[in-house]
């Protein structure tokens, strides 16, 4: 019985290996260019641009059946966009609060896991989609910065008070921020595009992705405001919250699969 058995199992997946004329796993190395942002999940942060984003990577598929695969691989992305927000903190011995205005530039190495659904081929075209998830470590974290002083804290013996600051304004450029930055992100991940048939198994691969972030990128604290923008205050200091905003990418990518 047990020969029996082991003869039927073997039978099976010789069957099973001889019935698979498909190509079981394809790599494609990946270069992408498109439009990255930041959506604040705050009302006291504003988002005041995008930014043109670059990134590369390695794509792999591991099919289960002709038309339907598992898609990962390794990806360096880049995701950006412009903030502002008030601030508030010490320098020279003063309380300030002042305005940030920041071009963030942050990159992560990606792994993509994901269902990736593709046709017949008609001609030398093969179209696909797919629909997952997206994990990442930060490995770079740097920013462009406009700051202006609003606000200096006075003490006296009358009270405390909140004056206009005639400190004059800073800019900076290429920061380290990384301080600034939480080290892991998640994302969904949406593409579709077409693939090029050429000689054998090999195809241009040409499609357009959406990375759409929902964990917190940043750190630190902002300082909270009215409806007409002006400083709410707690005990004479500036009431504050996290620093939250989400970041997203839209972007074409090429690649050539073997």
């Amino acid at each position: 019985m047990k020969k029996i058995t082991l003869i039927t199992i073997l039978t099976v997946l010789i069957t099973s290996a001889f019935a698979q004329d498909f190509q079981k796993y394809k790599i494609a190395p990946v270069v992408g260019a498109g439009i990255g942002w930041l959506n604040p999940d705050s009302k006291f942060i504003t988002n005041e641009g995008n930014m043109f984003r670059f990134g590369y990577g390695l794509a792999v598929d591991i099919h289960f059946t002709e038309n339907y695969a598992i898609g990962t691989g390794l990806n360096v992305s880049n995701f950006g966009g412009t903030l502002s927000f008030k601030e508030s903190g010490r320098s020279n011995n003063q309380q300030l609060i002042w305005q940030t205005t920041r071009d963030f530039d942050l990159r992560y190495v990606e792994i993509p896991l994901s269902l990736k659904l593709r046709t017949n081929e008609i001609g030398y075209m093969t179209y696909w989609g797919q629909f997952g998830l997206i994990a990442g470590v930060n490995i770079r974290a740097r920013g462009d910065s406009e700051i202006d002083f609003e606000s200096v804290k006075l003490e006296t013996e009358s009270g405390v008070n909140w004056v206009k600051s005639d400190l004059p304004s800073l800019t900076s450029e290429d920061d380290d921020i990384k301080d600034d930055t939480q080290i892991f992100r998640v994302g969904l991940l949406i593409g579709a595009g077409i693939e090029y048939g050429l000689s054998g198994n090999s195809a241009v691969v040409v499609g357009v992705t959406y990375n759409n972030g929902f964990t917190n990128v940043l750190k630190g604290e902002v300082v909270q405001t009215d409806d007409r923008d002006e400083v709410v205050f707690e005990s004479q200091n500036p009431k504050t919250s996290k620093l939250k905003a989400m970041s997203h990418i839209v972007s074409l990518n090429v690649g050539f699969k073997f």
